[in-house]
């Protein structure tokens, strides 16, 4: 029996349990609760908020546990350990959800082999009923996120740029959103070689003013988080996370797109769906066919074989909307 242990019991780590459950009812899956589970498993599954989520790779090296990581953490605290997670003989498979996650796989398979001069990646989450920001996933997390500055290529050289820059409205889904550039290139700048490379948050209209404004009244400070967070997420509608992949080779222009939609009263939210597939599935395909490669491994890297970015994609469309044109 494979014994699967998730690291937070989140909205996240609920949702990876119940595709892990859906898609291989033989697996055993438990959540984290002190150092003996880790002892027992087969694989651990990281699924905490930024702040804690080394916590997963520590327990990993400690332990000597196969690990797919969906933490929100930056990629060099991964960089950093490289050679200790060699030198313990593990997988590591961070950056395993959304975006980061299946929008970098598609990155990966899009630039093996093909001389790409640009990707835009355009990624967010929005209501299809009227200006409302569905806040479905971890609260600290998406705060930091908009309050980072962005980094992004042109020309070759990396660029950081203040958050909320380049602000643009358009129209996405027929929703009227706004967009800026925003942190979540992440391990794509070191790991792939293209000259012009920018992210793209999409927010409904008026976004920006919304969080400028809970930012300047101080809801975000300490003292006040806790009530903030209880009034954002218990606002409930329905709700869709996408996102636009456009790659321009030397010959043509490539659209990802993917897509997840929920009912405000579902059981997953559109994000649990969208960032729960993928680590769910490429669990599923790596048991079968066994941990044979021993390293670290970004999304963008597993892009790059054909064959397993084929078998991941396979079953992460039984559960989102995923195109390519």
């Amino acid at each position: 029996m494979k014994r699967i242990l998730i690291i937070g019991e989140g909205r996240v780590g609920k949702a990876i349990e119940y595709y892990l459950k859906k898609m291989n009812p033989r697996l055993k899956v438990g959540f984290f609760s002190k150092k003996s589970d880790v002892k027992n498993s087969s694989l651990l599954i990281g699924a905490l908020p930024g702040e804690v989520g080394e916590i997963s790779l520590k327990l990993a090296l400690k332990f000597k546990k196969d690990l797919i990581d969906v933490s929100d953490i930056d990629y060099t605290f991964y960089l950093k350990s490289k050679k200790e997670i060699e030198r313990k003989g593990i997988s590591v498979f961070p950056g395993c959800g959304f975006s980061p996650g299946l929008v970098n796989l598609i990155c990966g398979k899009e630039v093996k082999g093909n001389e790409v001069k640009e990707i835009e990646i355009k990624a967010g989450t929005l209501s299809p009923n009227k200006f409302f920001f569905p806040f479905l996933w971890c609260l600290e997390d998406l705060i930091e996120g908009h309050q980072a500055k962005a980094t992004l290529i042109r020309k070759g050289k990396k660029i950081k740029v203040a958050p909320f820059s380049d602000y643009k409205r358009e129209k996405i889904e027929g929703i009227e959103v706004e967009s800026y550039l925003a942190e979540g290139l992440d391990s794509l700048i070191g790991s792939l070689k293209v000259k012009n490379m920018s992210y793209r948050i999409l927010r409904p209209l008026g976004f920006f003013n919304f969080f400028s404004y809970l930012d300047s009244y101080g809801f975000f400070k300490k003292e006040n988080f806790n009530f903030t967070k209880k009034v954002l997420e218990r606002r409930k509608e329905d709700n869709i996370t996408l996102a636009r992949v456009k790659i321009k080779t030397k010959n043509k222009e490539i659209i990802w797109k993917i897509k997840s939609f929920s009912r405000k009263n579902d059981k997953l939210n559109s994000m649990q769906k969208i960032t729960a597939a993928f680590p769910a599935a490429l669990t599923e395909i790596l048991f079968k066919k066994g941990f044979v490669e021993k390293g670290l491994f970004f999304p963008e890297k597993l892009g790059e074989d054909k064959k397993l970015f084929g078998e991941i994609l396979k079953k992460v469309k039984k559960e989102i909307f995923i195109t390519c044109t």
